[in-house]
Protein backbone atom coordinates (compact mmCIF):
# COMPACT_ATOMS: atom_id res chain seq x y z
CA UNK A 1 0.00 0.00 0.00
CA UNK A 2 2.89 2.66 0.76
CA UNK A 3 4.49 1.24 -2.21
CA UNK A 4 1.47 2.37 -4.49
CA UNK A 5 1.53 5.86 -2.45
CA UNK A 6 5.02 6.22 -3.09
CA UNK A 7 4.50 5.55 -7.35
CA UNK A 8 1.54 8.13 -7.02
CA UNK A 9 3.60 10.79 -5.53
CA UNK A 10 6.65 10.40 -7.93
CA UNK A 11 4.10 10.55 -10.85
CA UNK A 12 2.30 13.48 -9.98
CA UNK A 13 5.71 15.09 -9.15
CA UNK A 14 7.26 14.02 -12.58
CA UNK A 15 4.19 15.24 -14.73
CA UNK A 16 4.31 18.88 -12.70
CA UNK A 17 8.10 19.09 -13.57
CA UNK A 18 7.09 17.85 -17.04
CA UNK A 19 4.43 20.57 -17.32
CA UNK A 20 6.84 23.51 -16.08
CA UNK A 21 9.86 22.12 -18.28
CA UNK A 22 7.17 22.56 -21.24
CA UNK A 23 7.67 25.97 -21.36
CA UNK A 24 4.75 28.84 -22.80
CA UNK A 25 3.38 28.47 -26.64
CA UNK A 26 2.27 24.89 -26.50
CA UNK A 27 -0.42 23.25 -27.95
CA UNK A 28 -2.88 20.21 -27.77
CA UNK A 29 -2.79 16.90 -29.63
CA UNK A 30 -6.05 19.23 -31.36
CA UNK A 31 -3.43 22.01 -32.29
CA UNK A 32 -5.36 24.07 -29.66
CA UNK A 33 -3.08 27.01 -28.02
CA UNK A 34 -2.91 25.97 -24.28
CA UNK A 35 -1.53 27.65 -21.25
CA UNK A 36 0.37 31.13 -21.47
CA UNK A 37 1.77 32.58 -24.66
CA UNK A 38 4.24 34.83 -25.72
CA UNK A 39 5.13 36.47 -29.00
CA UNK A 40 7.66 38.44 -29.67
CA UNK A 41 8.19 40.69 -32.55
CA UNK A 42 10.17 39.23 -35.43
CA UNK A 43 14.01 39.21 -34.87
CA UNK A 44 13.42 40.45 -31.55
CA UNK A 45 13.25 39.18 -27.81
CA UNK A 46 10.22 42.20 -27.12
CA UNK A 47 7.04 40.38 -26.69
CA UNK A 48 3.92 41.58 -29.01
CA UNK A 49 1.63 40.19 -26.36
CA UNK A 50 1.04 37.52 -23.54
CA UNK A 51 -1.66 35.98 -22.24
CA UNK A 52 -3.37 32.74 -21.54
CA UNK A 53 -5.60 30.16 -23.45
CA UNK A 54 -7.59 27.47 -23.05
CA UNK A 55 -8.47 25.05 -25.67
CA UNK A 56 -7.30 27.64 -28.47
CA UNK A 57 -9.34 30.77 -26.57
CA UNK A 58 -8.04 33.45 -25.00
CA UNK A 59 -8.98 33.90 -21.34
CA UNK A 60 -7.95 36.43 -18.71
CA UNK A 61 -5.53 39.39 -18.66
CA UNK A 62 -3.60 39.60 -21.72
CA UNK A 63 -0.70 42.54 -22.52
CA UNK A 64 0.45 43.49 -25.63
CA UNK A 65 3.11 45.89 -25.84
CA UNK A 66 5.61 48.39 -28.36
CA UNK A 67 8.53 47.67 -29.44
CA UNK A 68 9.82 49.44 -26.79
CA UNK A 69 8.77 47.11 -24.21
CA UNK A 70 6.48 49.74 -23.01
CA UNK A 71 2.65 48.89 -22.26
CA UNK A 72 0.41 49.62 -25.61
CA UNK A 73 -3.26 47.51 -24.00
CA UNK A 74 -4.30 45.69 -21.79
CA UNK A 75 -7.35 42.78 -22.53
CA UNK A 76 -9.54 41.29 -20.18
CA UNK A 77 -10.74 38.53 -22.02
CA UNK A 78 -13.98 36.85 -20.77
CA UNK A 79 -17.42 34.86 -22.34
CA UNK A 80 -14.95 32.23 -23.73
CA UNK A 81 -12.93 34.77 -25.40
CA UNK A 82 -15.50 36.27 -27.46
CA UNK A 83 -15.87 39.36 -25.27
CA UNK A 84 -12.82 41.67 -24.32
CA UNK A 85 -12.50 44.94 -22.64
CA UNK A 86 -9.48 46.78 -23.65
CA UNK A 87 -7.73 49.76 -22.33
CA UNK A 88 -5.13 51.47 -24.66
CA UNK A 89 -2.04 53.53 -23.86
CA UNK A 90 0.36 55.95 -25.70
CA UNK A 91 3.86 54.53 -25.77
CA UNK A 92 4.90 57.52 -23.28
CA UNK A 93 2.08 55.72 -20.96
CA UNK A 94 -1.18 58.42 -21.28
CA UNK A 95 -4.08 56.77 -21.46
CA UNK A 96 -5.40 56.55 -25.15
CA UNK A 97 -8.84 54.99 -25.14
CA UNK A 98 -10.80 52.46 -23.36
CA UNK A 99 -13.87 50.27 -25.10
CA UNK A 100 -15.34 46.76 -25.57
CA UNK A 101 -14.78 44.43 -28.42
CA UNK A 102 -17.36 41.16 -29.37
CA UNK A 103 -15.94 38.87 -31.32
CA UNK A 104 -12.97 41.31 -31.86
CA UNK A 105 -15.19 43.78 -32.94
CA UNK A 106 -15.81 47.29 -31.15
CA UNK A 107 -19.10 47.65 -29.27
CA UNK A 108 -21.09 49.86 -27.38
CA UNK A 109 -19.42 53.18 -26.09
CA UNK A 110 -15.66 53.83 -26.77
CA UNK A 111 -13.72 56.85 -25.00
CA UNK A 112 -10.59 58.89 -26.67
CA UNK A 113 -8.67 60.70 -24.26
CA UNK A 114 -6.34 63.96 -25.63
CA UNK A 115 -2.67 64.16 -24.15
CA UNK A 116 -3.88 65.96 -21.08
CA UNK A 117 -6.17 63.18 -19.79
CA UNK A 118 -9.16 64.83 -20.72
CA UNK A 119 -12.18 63.44 -22.90
CA UNK A 120 -11.68 63.69 -26.26
CA UNK A 121 -14.48 62.35 -27.90
CA UNK A 122 -16.66 58.94 -27.30
CA UNK A 123 -18.52 56.90 -30.07
CA UNK A 124 -20.84 54.11 -30.31
CA UNK A 125 -20.05 50.91 -32.43
CA UNK A 126 -22.32 47.77 -33.42
CA UNK A 127 -20.48 45.02 -34.69
CA UNK A 128 -17.40 47.10 -35.95
CA UNK A 129 -19.32 49.94 -37.26
CA UNK A 130 -20.34 53.57 -35.89
CA UNK A 131 -23.84 52.87 -34.94
CA UNK A 132 -25.02 55.16 -32.28
CA UNK A 133 -24.08 58.60 -30.65
CA UNK A 134 -20.68 60.87 -30.91
CA UNK A 135 -19.98 63.24 -28.70
CA UNK A 136 -16.72 65.22 -29.37
CA UNK A 137 -15.54 67.75 -26.51
CA UNK A 138 -13.93 71.06 -26.03
CA UNK A 139 -10.45 70.30 -24.52
CA UNK A 140 -9.74 72.60 -21.51
CA UNK A 141 -6.45 75.12 -21.81
CA UNK A 142 -5.40 73.78 -18.16
CA UNK A 143 -4.89 70.46 -17.48
CA UNK A 144 -6.21 70.70 -13.72
CA UNK A 145 -9.97 71.81 -15.10
CA UNK A 146 -11.97 68.57 -14.59
CA UNK A 147 -15.30 70.01 -15.98
CA UNK A 148 -15.46 69.62 -19.94
CA UNK A 149 -18.15 71.07 -22.55
CA UNK A 150 -19.81 69.09 -25.53
CA UNK A 151 -18.43 70.81 -28.90
CA UNK A 152 -20.49 68.44 -31.10
CA UNK A 153 -22.81 65.76 -30.81
CA UNK A 154 -23.67 63.19 -33.97
CA UNK A 155 -25.48 60.14 -34.28
CA UNK A 156 -24.75 57.67 -36.97
CA UNK A 157 -26.52 54.59 -38.08
CA UNK A 158 -24.93 51.47 -40.02
CA UNK A 159 -21.51 53.23 -40.31
CA UNK A 160 -22.83 56.89 -42.28
CA UNK A 161 -24.38 60.33 -40.26
CA UNK A 162 -27.83 60.11 -39.64
CA UNK A 163 -29.82 61.44 -37.04
CA UNK A 164 -29.81 65.00 -34.99
CA UNK A 165 -26.66 67.02 -35.36
CA UNK A 166 -25.27 69.60 -32.76
CA UNK A 167 -22.83 72.41 -32.10
CA UNK A 168 -22.23 74.11 -29.12
CA UNK A 169 -20.34 77.24 -27.91
CA UNK A 170 -17.52 77.03 -25.49
CA UNK A 171 -20.18 78.40 -22.48
CA UNK A 172 -22.29 75.79 -23.34
CA UNK A 173 -24.87 77.50 -25.36
CA UNK A 174 -26.02 75.74 -28.70
CA UNK A 175 -24.54 77.05 -31.91
CA UNK A 176 -26.39 75.07 -34.65
CA UNK A 177 -28.59 72.13 -35.39
CA UNK A 178 -29.72 70.15 -38.37
CA UNK A 179 -30.25 66.81 -38.98
CA UNK A 180 -28.46 64.43 -41.54
CA UNK A 181 -30.20 61.66 -43.97
CA UNK A 182 -27.77 58.88 -44.80
CA UNK A 183 -24.30 61.21 -44.77
CA UNK A 184 -26.73 64.35 -46.32
CA UNK A 185 -28.17 67.20 -44.96
CA UNK A 186 -31.66 67.16 -45.23
CA UNK A 187 -34.48 69.20 -43.84
CA UNK A 188 -33.60 72.54 -41.46
CA UNK A 189 -30.23 73.53 -39.82
CA UNK A 190 -30.49 76.56 -37.70
CA UNK A 191 -27.07 78.75 -36.55
CA UNK A 192 -27.32 80.83 -33.71
CA UNK A 193 -25.62 84.06 -31.69
CA UNK A 194 -23.55 83.23 -29.15
CA UNK A 195 -26.49 84.99 -27.39
CA UNK A 196 -28.89 82.09 -28.25
CA UNK A 197 -30.75 84.26 -30.91
CA UNK A 198 -31.12 82.98 -34.36
CA UNK A 199 -28.24 83.65 -37.20
CA UNK A 200 -29.00 81.76 -39.99
CA UNK A 201 -31.81 79.67 -41.38
CA UNK A 202 -30.96 77.42 -43.87
CA UNK A 203 -32.69 74.61 -45.91
CA UNK A 204 -31.58 71.61 -47.71
CA UNK A 205 -33.27 68.60 -49.78
CA UNK A 206 -31.17 65.86 -50.36
CA UNK A 207 -27.74 67.83 -49.34
CA UNK A 208 -29.34 70.49 -51.80
CA UNK A 209 -29.92 74.08 -50.42
CA UNK A 210 -33.51 73.98 -50.97
CA UNK A 211 -36.19 76.75 -50.02
CA UNK A 212 -35.94 80.13 -48.01
CA UNK A 213 -32.47 80.79 -46.71
CA UNK A 214 -32.66 83.81 -44.01
CA UNK A 215 -30.08 86.04 -41.87
CA UNK A 216 -30.77 87.54 -38.26
CA UNK A 217 -29.10 89.94 -36.08
CA UNK A 218 -28.32 89.73 -32.23
CA UNK A 219 -31.76 91.20 -32.04
CA UNK A 220 -34.08 88.90 -33.96
CA UNK A 221 -34.09 91.16 -36.52
CA UNK A 222 -33.78 89.86 -40.56
CA UNK A 223 -30.99 91.52 -42.37
CA UNK A 224 -31.48 89.34 -45.67
CA UNK A 225 -32.55 86.21 -47.64
CA UNK A 226 -31.84 83.99 -50.42
CA UNK A 227 -34.00 81.45 -52.21
CA UNK A 228 -32.63 78.14 -53.57
CA UNK A 229 -34.28 75.39 -55.94
CA UNK A 230 -32.66 71.81 -55.63
CA UNK A 231 -29.38 73.75 -54.96
CA UNK A 232 -29.90 76.84 -57.52
CA UNK A 233 -30.68 80.18 -56.69
CA UNK A 234 -33.45 81.94 -57.92
CA UNK A 235 -33.71 85.67 -58.49
CA UNK A 236 -35.91 88.58 -60.22
CA UNK A 237 -38.69 87.63 -62.63
CA UNK A 238 -37.48 83.35 -62.43
CA UNK A 239 -37.66 83.91 -58.64
CA UNK A 240 -40.92 85.55 -58.89
CA UNK A 241 -42.56 83.39 -61.30
CA UNK A 242 -41.90 80.33 -59.73
CA UNK A 243 -43.28 81.27 -56.32
CA UNK A 244 -46.35 82.02 -58.37
CA UNK A 245 -46.24 78.86 -60.08
CA UNK A 246 -46.29 77.22 -56.47
CA UNK A 247 -48.75 79.54 -55.26
CA UNK A 248 -51.36 78.87 -57.94
CA UNK A 249 -50.49 75.17 -57.14
CA UNK A 250 -50.53 75.03 -53.47
CA UNK A 251 -47.41 74.24 -52.48
CA UNK A 252 -45.00 75.12 -50.17
CA UNK A 253 -41.72 76.98 -51.36
CA UNK A 254 -39.78 75.45 -48.46
CA UNK A 255 -40.65 71.46 -49.79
Amino acid sequence: MNSIKVLVFILTVSTHFTLLSQGPNQTDAQGRKQGKWIVLFENSRVPQYEGQFKDGKPFGKFTYYYPSKKVKAIMQFENNGTVSRAVMYEEDGKLMAYGKYVNQQKDSVWTHFAPSGHTSYKETFKNGTLHGKKTIYYIPEHAEQKTQQVAQEYHYKNGKLSGEVKEYFPNGTLKSEGTYVNENYDGVVKKYHPNGKIMIIERYKNNLKHGWWMGYDENGKEIGRRYFWNGRELKGDKLTAHLDRLKAEGKNPNE
